[in-house]
């Protein structure tokens, strides 16, 4: 058994290199895909191995930056010398070894593991290596973790690499020669001279199999190299790791930077072959360089290189990043070709589709279709898709391409909308939708866009419910006629399979019209017709209201109040039924005075400044308004109006009989008072955020409130108000 160890975990036998560069963690939004705009998908006909250079907003695509150096080799190495040992030990011993345990618990498993050569090669060579972590696996810190004024400790690495020529001269195996080859040449070049570093590599490199370790070795190499400054050799040593070893492909890539034209033709002078200098072009059309430029050179080095598919993936996910961002975003096609380089593009992918002789014609003539698409030439791009439609393969995803990039073209190439479009274009709007959970192709965009373009193709063309289904817009819901209308479709019997497709397109739905219509008679006084649609809308009317909403406080406090204890819940329905009842009293002449100032609490709390403005909360309406000029501005209006509980106030006060009421009254019509001078003065332009205007002003709920200082309720006020302190301090 192999005891435990408390030492450090140094996580990893061997890593990968990465040369004087520092990596900065990449910090992810939630502001869509990395991707951006894009209805092109690269993982359908690009090799996965290439993803990490897939055009993204991060600096690798799926990564951020690559930050697996520690890690990277872990799963390979385990396999590697589980097999070598004939598995004389177990995989999990193996593990522990290679990533986990420290000198101590190696000399503890070195005496109690079986007795054999390998395995006393194995912890002879283990001892050496976890040396060689010390120095190059330690991991980066963050740019805030860094401290400069801490100098590195120099490692006197003469005496391990003594060992390590040693191990590499005498052992006869060659996996573990390997080894010893490339820690002793990491040594090299962490702890030695770059000349020292290439030295071990030209004196064995030709003597080991060009395997992932071999490369790994060559990597070190081309960072010697460049730290000679000859970047020509450094960039040739690093497009061959590139192309040869995906596990380094984003190494070699960070690595990879031709200075000066001169030395990139020195680099392509040493190439053997026209793959190499593909590579090299391939790599400098990443990011380095106009990937334009690097895909003719590749198609005449040769046509059917499977590194042209990933630059122009990136080319037309570039590209694309327009799309929708034309003069009028929500009718016209997505943009008009205006830069040299989309020109470029376009003419370069048309000529190289036409030729139809790369590796997958198909790809590009869908791309060319799509660049088209993008430049208003409609007839030409359905013309490339009828070119594509025989080579694409009948497989789910280049099929999915294929269908969703014709429907954008009909649909941006469709002057007006009619019966005629609607039945070309409901298959593929029934699949786009259903579409929306599948990740495997990049469909989200296109469905956002063809419910834009075509809910303004119905706005223009005069019918705003069908526009009004496919994307929901505030001003629709300001006139009344344009409610009802849109109730009435949703509430269609045996609609068409169009009108039942624009109907499940719909954000808003038939319970939220009614439960929008319940809020505005209620906040219009209309408490009868108010119940009668929130029972139309059930789930609503069960909705509970987060506080007592008869209930009023001098300074007005939501989380207090939704904190205290209430006898009574009041979901939205009980809510409109209890306004219903007191509004009953009132007009019977019962206790005018209570009934009339719980009605006016009750119109207080659910606007904006009450502690039920829940109430509102709805699909129509929107929710979760922090401050009045979050309410877009169609509702605003209603959402802050003060009319209603100014008018039950002023009942309450006018059957008030005693000191104490009409004090209570009075403070109430002034919080009335100061929402409205809020909202009018201190807020005059809610969308500029206009702060101008007088900082202090005396309501006349102040005013009146004055005459009344012997009541506990003034004097209540006084201690809880400082707004009314200040007043009455500068009026004493």
């Amino acid at each position: 058994m192999i005891k435990a160890s408390s030492m450090k975990f140094w996580i990893i036998l061997i890593s990968a290199c990465t040369v004087s560069t520092a990596i900065v963690l990449a910090c992810a939004g939630d502001w869509g895909p990395e991707y951006g705009t894009s209805n092109f998908t690269p993982e359908i006909f690009v090799d996965s191995a290439y993803s990490p250079f897939f055009y993204s907003d991060q600096f690798y695509y799926g990564i951020g930056h690559d930050e697996a150096q520690i890690t990277r080799w872990k799963y390979d190495l385990i396999p590697e010398w589980n097999s070598w040992l004939n598995k004389a030990l177990s995989r999990e011993q193996v593990d522990f070894l290679l990533n986990t345990a420290g000198p101590q618990a190696i000399d503890s498993a070195a005496k109690t593991s079986p007795t054999s050569k390998k395995a006393a090669d194995f912890f002879h060579y283990l001892r050496l290596a976890k040396q060689c972590e010390a120095y190059s696996l330690t991991p980066i810190p963050a740019p805030w973790e860094q401290d400069s004024t801490q100098k590195k400790i120099p490692f006197d690495a003469r005496g391990l690499d003594r060992l390590l020529e040693q191990g590499l001269t005498t052992a006869t195996d060659p996996f573990l020669r390997e080894r010893y080859w490339f820690q002793l040449l990491r040594s090299r070049f962490y702890n030695g001279t770059p000349q020292g570093t290439i030295q071990v590599f030209d004196a064995y490199s030709q003597k080991f199999q060009k395997n992932k370790l071999w490369y790994r070795c060559l990597a070190y190499t081309a960072g010697a190299y460049r730290k000679l400054h000859d970047y020509a050799k450094a960039n040739y040593y690093y497009s061959r790791v590139f192309d040869s070893c995906d596990e380094l492909k984003t190494t070699a890539h960070y690595s990879f930077h031709p200075q000066e034209e001169s030395d990139w033709q020195a680099t392509l002078a040493l190439c053997h072959t026209p793959e190499e200098k593909a590579t090299l072009w391939q790599m400098l059309g990443i990011f380095y360089s106009d990937p334009i430029r690097a895909i003719a050179r590749i198609y005449d080095l040769d046509p059917r290189s499977e590194k042209l598919g990933l630059l122009l993936s990136r080319a037309v996910n570039i590209s694309e990043q327009r799309f929708g961002h034309g003069k009028n975003t929500d009718y016209d096609a997505p943009y008009k070709q205006n830069d040299s380089a989309d020109r470029a593009l376009a003419i370069l992918v048309t000529r190289i589709a036409a030729a139809a002789n790369t590796a997958k014609p198909w790809v590009w003539q869908l791309a060319a279709g799509y660049l088209h698409m993008l430049d208003h030439q409609y007839t030409t791009a359905t013309n490339d898709y009828k070119n594509a439609e025989s080579a694409v393969p009948r497989e789910r995803l280049p099929q999915a391409q294929l269908r969703l990039l014709k429907l954008l073209n009909t649909i941006a190439a469709a002057q007006t909308v009619d019966q005629t479009l609607e039945q070309k274009i409901l298959p593929d709007l029934i699949w786009l939708d259903s579409c929306q959970k599948d990740n495997s192709f990049r469909n989200q965009t296109a469905h956002a866009w063809v419910k834009s373009n075509m809910a303004a193709k119905y706005l223009h063309a005069g019918d705003k419910i069908k526009s009004e289904c496919f994307v929901s817009r505030t001003a629709f819901y300001a006139d009344t006629q344009n409610v009802e209308g849109l109730k009435r479709f949703l509430s269609k019997p045996n609609k068409s399979p169009y009108e039942q497709l624009c109907s499940r397109f719909s954000s808003i739905q038939r319970e939220d019209i009614f439960e929008y219509q319940a809020v505005c008679q209620c906040l219009n006084d209309n408490i009868d017709e108010a119940l009668t649609a929130i029972r139309q809308a059930p789930m609503a009317a069960k909705t509970i209201l987060p506080a007592n909403p008869f209930n009023a406080r001098i300074n007005d406090c939501h989380d207090c109040d939704r904190q205290a204890a209430q006898k009574i819940k009041y979901s939205k329905l009980d809510f409109l039924q209890k306004l219903k009842e007191l509004k009953e009293k009132i007009a019977a002449g019962a206790d005018v005075y209570t009934n009339a100032i719980l009605l006016a609490n009750a119109q207080y709390n659910i606007t904006h400044f009450g502690n039920d403005r829940a109430f509102y909360d709805c699909k129509v309406l929107g929710d979760e308004h922090s401050s009045p000029e979050l309410i877009d501005s169609i509702f605003r209006d209603r959402l802050i109006n003060m009319t209603l509980p100014l008018k039950y106030y002023t009942l309450a006060l006018n059957a008030a009989r005693t000191g104490e009421q009409r004090a209570k009254c009075q403070y109430l019509l002034a919080k009335c008072q100061r929402n409205q001078w809020y909202c009018r003065d201190l807020y005059r332009k809610f969308d500029t955020y206009d702060y101008s205007g007088q900082v202090f002003t005396a309501f006349d709920g102040f005013k009146a409130l004055k005459q009344y200082p012997n009541t506990s309720y003034y004097q209540e006020v006084l201690r809880e108000c400082g707004y009314f302190r200040t007043y009455i301090q500068k009026n004493k």
